[in-house]
């Protein structure tokens, strides 16, 4: 009897254990497995509660070229607690058709060692996205035709040469070096070089979004008809904010080089030439220096389209687009009788790739109508921002249009003073009671079990 009672007890701490945790834990993800030539191998690590992105070094595989690498960061605001998931991804191309087989790997993040399973991926026949395995992204950063005939040569590159001010842009520091170059080369304390080679280049006034990269990537390319690798160094979006001009001073790298008859390396140096980004002023409009900058589309959706005076609703207004995603300003709505809006919830994605900055912002309100009537919510949500590609202001409007059918809403039994409106006794709220963090409350409850579980195997092993 003693025996069954003692194992009861075990089954139950093991199932309050496992009720008062969840698994945060880094996972692996792979993308798709079948796959055309021109499509990438992706594999992602997902990075729950972490504020700050981690270092992460993706493992080598045989056959699979490493290229682009993009970080996602999604932030929502749950029960007033901010969530945050973090995912980096990483781009591979296969250098030819057929199968390839990757074996079980171990990446380590945060001193966390997360493993992954095996899997085999099979590209097929299709077309090169541009030849000589460039991506489209990667491909408007190769260098221009002044570099031809060198052997080799460090570029620091952008993908335009000029943009309004907040609209972004990439900018790249690689070296290229000639796949017939006859040479011999290694990197020298580069990441100390590294750090002095972006003090000099990274512009005051400017927003910056970069991946990160913990390794050197290289790639094949073709610059005026011959062949390079291109060993990338740096590579960031970057958004100028304020209205003058952005110089980007030459730099030097040094490298060991030894020639093809030499067998001693020496220290060589490689100096990029200087570029200027000019900075173009936003066409005349009232609100020209508050509003975003870049592509933008609207996703709205309402949670009922007919309801009576009263009955609250849910109303998201999602921005989607590519710009500066972190900058992008909540919709003004202006105090009106019809209706009560409260602030809305936040959550908000950001992907960072080579050449972009994508992503969402959400914007989730909570209504309440106070009188009957049809309502286009047009009227009340609206948002301004310039578009660099037309170089024109455009507007996002709602599409939804919202029924209120009954009598008019009346709060007098709300107010002493016959307020008509649901925020006008806020002040009168006991703001300092306590929040109840339900999820807190069920932890402290299951510890309590587990307390008392052990007080009760002690107690039957005593007797």
């Amino acid at each position: 009897m003693k025996l069954y009672v003692i194992l009861s007890i075990i089954l139950c701490f093991s199932c309050t254990i496992r009720a008062q945790g969840v698994n945060n834990d880094p996972a692996i993800e792979f993308g798709p497995k079948n796959l055309k030539m021109d499509e990438p191998f992706i594999i992602s690590v997902i990075i729950p509660d972490e504020e700050n992105r981690p270092s992460v070094t993706f493992p080598e595989i045989p056959g699979l070229e490493k290229r682009s690498k993009s970080a996602t960061s999604a932030i929502n605001t749950v029960g007033g607690k901010k969530i945050v998931v973090q995912t980096i991804s990483q781009q591979y191309f296969a250098l030819k058709e057929g199968k390839y087989e990757i074996e079980p790997f171990t990446i380590t993040i945060n001193g966390l060692k997360i493993k992954s399973e095996g899997a085999t991926v099979e590209y097929s026949s299709g077309a090169l996205a541009h030849g000589n395995f460039i991506g489209p992204e990667e491909f408007e950063l190769v260098p221009e035709s002044e570099n031809n005939g060198e052997d080799i040569f460090l570029s620091v590159g952008t993908n335009k040469k000029s943009v309004f001010i907040r609209e972004g842009f990439a900018l790249g520091i690689s070296l290229y070096v000639a796949e017939n170059a006859p040479v011999q080369m290694d990197f020298y304390q580069v990441g100390t070089q590294l750090q002095a080679i972006l003090k000099k280049l990274r512009p005051v006034g400017c927003w910056e979004e970069n991946v990160g990269i913990e390794e050197i990537i290289k790639r094949r390319v073709t610059i005026g008809g011959r062949k390079y690798t291109e060993y990338n160094l740096y590579q960031a979006q970057l958004f100028p904010m304020t209205l003058q001009d952005i110089v980007f001073p030459s730099v030097t790298l040094e490298m060991l080089v030894a020639g093809a008859e030499k067998t001693e390396k020496s220290i060589q140096q490689f100096r990029s030439k200087a570029i200027k980004m000019k900075v173009r002023p936003l066409p005349p409009h009232p609100m020209k220096d508050q509003i975003a900058v870049g592509e933008y589309k609207l996703v709205e959706r309402l949670s009922s389209k007919l309801v009576y005076p009263g009955e609250s609703i849910r109303y998201l207004f999602r921005i989607e687009g590519k710009g500066n995603i972190a900058a992008i300003p909540a919709p003004e709505i202006a105090n009106n009788s019809a209706f009560d809006f409260y602030p809305p919830d936040v959550s908000r994605v950001i992907k960072r790739s080579s050449q972009y900055v994508t992503g969402e912002e959400s914007f989730d309100y909570f209504v309440v109508p106070r009188q009957d009537g049809t309502f286009p919510l047009g009227r009340y949500f609206q948002w301004i921002y310039f578009n660099p590609k037309t170089a024109k202001y455009d507007t996002l409007i709602s599409q939804q249009t919202l029924q209120v059918k009954g009598e008019d809403y009346k709060l007098g039994n709300i107010s002493l003073y016959g307020s008509a409106g649901l925020y006008d006794n806020l002040e009168r709220l006991d703001s300092s009671k306590e929040y109840f963090d339900f999820k807190q409350i069920l932890k402290e409850i299951t510890n309590a079990i587990v307390i008392l579980l052990l007080i009760t195997m002690l107690w039957i092993f005593r007797k």
